[in-house]
């Protein structure tokens, strides 16, 4: 068994961000981000996943429509942590409608996920299809526990 370390934040960390996430979304219903025109600052927004455990891998499914390859950036951290960022660009093509209600979102996103064992970086693969990023973590070896007989004197 592989020993990770303990941050007790983690948990208050994650709580907070669900909470932004849901007041964002229930703000969003009654500000929308225009409004007779008047443009409204941009609401963030946060891709929703699928994270899978496999035997021999993590697979990773992220929910991206309308994105590009070259709009999204995925990358892994030395302490095991992986972060997916990218940005919804908005087309500038407006010709002062006078929204009822606007829902699609633009601008930039992070979501970041710490893995719960580690993974081989060089072997990561991901793919964009239709609007569906799949990211294939392959799980390190763990390392097994050395035990050593320490003599009694």
């Amino acid at each position: 068994m592989a020993l990770r370390r303990h941050h007790p934040l983690v948990e208050f960390s994650r709580m907070e961000n669900a909470f932004d996430r849901y007041l964002d979304r229930f703000f969003l219903d009654f500000f929308p981000v225009t409004w007779k025109g008047t443009r409204l600052p941009e609401a963030s927004w946060t891709p929703v996943i699928d994270f899978i455990d496999k035997k021999t891998h993590f697979l990773l499914r992220v929910d991206l429509p309308g994105l590009k390859r070259e709009d999204v950036n995925v990358s892994i951290s030395d302490d095991n942590l992986l972060t997916i960022r990218g940005e919804i660009k908005r087309s500038e093509e407006q010709k002062k409608e006078d929204y009822y209600r606007c829902e699609r979102r633009y601008g930039q996103f992070s979501r970041a996920l710490e893995l719960p064992q580690e993974v081989i970086p060089e072997k990561v693969e991901a793919a964009l299809n239709d609007g569906i990023l799949e990211i294939k973590l392959p799980k390190s070896k763990a390392k097994q526990p050395k035990e050593l007989e320490v003599k009694v004197k």
